[in-house]
């Protein structure tokens, strides 16, 4: 059995992973960088694995913070998503590591007032350096009544992209409402093997709009792993190179046309290590992929 642990072990045990089998993974790692995706309508490309846990990011902890920003992007990645109080711990992390330049920093908004929105925008700026921010998105509630105060941020030049990001199906209507009108850069939804409402309608309204698309909650806030605990990998998972269960589910996320960018959930940089090597090797095709969902749905 390849669990989460064995691969995470042998990722860091330094000389005495020598004597240990080399898996495919292992060297794709040490050898390439993340793969990306193109935004649409755009020049711009995405790795597309990204963080987006914001309590990844502690004031308590920056050395902690900045050590898995580091690997993240040391291994190609570039995404980092947040909000609150954590975005300031991010754009410290930021300018520490490269000033800014090549880590793409998306935040967003729930219900602040605009003049407080502008002065925390202006205080991200100011720290990492940046003439922009990469992407500010909100949750539909507030974005739908501010969607032409979020415009003229972007005409601004504020921020370069503008999104609408929720984890619940029952906001779906108002963030397709939004992305009807045009102007929708980024969406972010939940969607996963075991939570696949976006494939209905959102996810195809996305591919047909050309907006981006990233999706958070790819574990289910821990509820995959509490499902997957006790039960051995499927020997068929190494048909599209999977080495973990957090590979398993990411691959199947990875695999549907529309997704541009997966953003995990990890304060752990071990676990930051195993979440990119799902962006390496082959995904699964359209028959691998119910082949994943009808596995899990027997372990429930």
């Amino acid at each position: 059995m390849v669990t989460r642990r064995d691969f995470l072990m042998n990722a860091g045990a330094g000389a005495a992973a020598l004597a240990a089998p080399v898996r495919w993974t292992d060297v794709a790692l040490a050898q390439e960088m993340l793969p990306t995706r193109p935004i649409p309508g755009t020049a711009d490309e995405l790795p597309i694995i990204g963080l987006g846990n914001s309590q990844a990011f502690r004031d308590s902890d920056m050395v902690a913070s900045m050590n898995l920003v580091r690997l993240f992007h040391e291994r190609g990645g570039r995404y980092v998503d947040c909000a609150g109080v954590s975005r300031f711990v991010v754009a410290e992390v930021v300018k520490a590591l490269d000033g800014g330049d090549s880590l793409f920093l998306g935040t967003y908004f729930m219900d602040e007032d605009e003049s407080v929105m502008r002065e925390n925008v202006q205080r991200l700026l100011e720290i990492t350096g940046k003439d922009q921010l990469d992407l500010v998105h909100a949750y539909p509630e507030f974005a739908v009544p501010n969607w032409d105060m979020l415009r003229r941020w972007k005409d601004e030049g504020l921020t370069k992209y503008i999104g609408v990001s929720r984890h619940n199906q029952r906001y779906y209507d108002d963030m397709m409402g939004l992305m009807e009108t045009g102007t929708v850069d980024f969406l972010q939804v939940n969607y996963s093997p075991l939570e696949r409402e976006a494939e209905e309608r959102i996810l195809p309204m996305a591919m047909d709009l050309g907006v981006a698309v990233n999706i958070n909650r790819p574990f289910i806030n821990g509820d995959y792993f509490k499902l997957v605990s006790g039960h051995e990998l499927p020997a068929w998972a190494a048909e599209f190179n999977a080495v973990s269960w957090a590979q398993f589910a990411l691959k199947f996320i990875l695999s549907h046309p529309a997704v541009n960018c997966v953003l995990t959930e990890t304060a752990n940089p071990d676990h930051a290590i195993d979440n990119i090597g799902a962006g390496f090797g082959r995904m699964p095709d359209e028959e691998t992929r119910e082949r994943i969902f009808a596995h899990l749905k027997s372990l429930q």
